[in-house]
């Protein structure tokens, strides 16, 4: 069971006079990085990541101090730019099933269901983000969902949103080359 959204972010220091916050989060990187490439990393400016492998798949653990976690973000994207890396995605757990969803929310399975399909409560539960067969859901919208029908639901901070948007970000990056992604900004207004 999920106790925090994302358990990958946390804020280490919180108003320490005269120190920024330090967050901590790791992103999913374009190729496992190489012998070679761990000097480029701390050169350009990821002396504060551990750099590794997970899955096959190149991550940093990243520890930054930043005036807030969208600067955090874009420092280490651009950081990995410099380096000969493309960020990806972050690690995070937004894409979720409605079995999780369930169990953080302490419901039934199947009257999560019912909700989800517009059988049971007042309608609107938030569309699937995938829909190949494996229905997988973003847990912030639901929990904005539950506390707005509800009243209830597991806090879910505007880190956590963030988070999640940024990661979705980094994965259309992925997908469709600079200029089209640009051009696809109009959406977002």
């Amino acid at each position: 069971m999920r106790k925090l959204l994302f358990d990958s972010l946390s804020d280490i220091n919180t108003n320490t006079e005269g120190m920024m916050p330090t967050y901590e989060f790791t992103v999913t990187l374009d190729r496992a990085p190489v012998d070679d490439d761990y000097d480029r990393l701390f050169d350009a400016g990821l002396d504060d990541t551990t750099p590794g492998t997970e899955d096959g798949r190149g991550v940093l653990m990243v520890t930054r101090e930043s005036a807030s976690l969208s600067a955090a973000l874009v420092s280490v994207c651009e950081d990995a730019g410099r380096a000969g890396f493309r960020i990806v995605g972050l690690q995070q757990g937004d894409l979720v099933s409605l079995k999780t969803i369930a169990q953080c929310l302490r419901r039934s399975y199947e009257g999560l269901r019912l909700i989800a399909q517009g059988r049971r409560g007042p309608g609107g539960f938030p569309a699937p983000i995938s829909g190949d067969g494996w229905a997988l859901y973003s847990f912030a919208s639901a929990c904005e969902w539950f506390v707005k029908n509800y009243g209830i639901a597991p806090a879910v901070s505007d880190d956590d949103r963030l988070l999640a948007a940024a990661d979705h970000l980094f994965r259309a990056r992925a997908l469709v080359d600079g200029s089209t992604l640009a051009r696809l900004a109009i959406l977002a207004r």
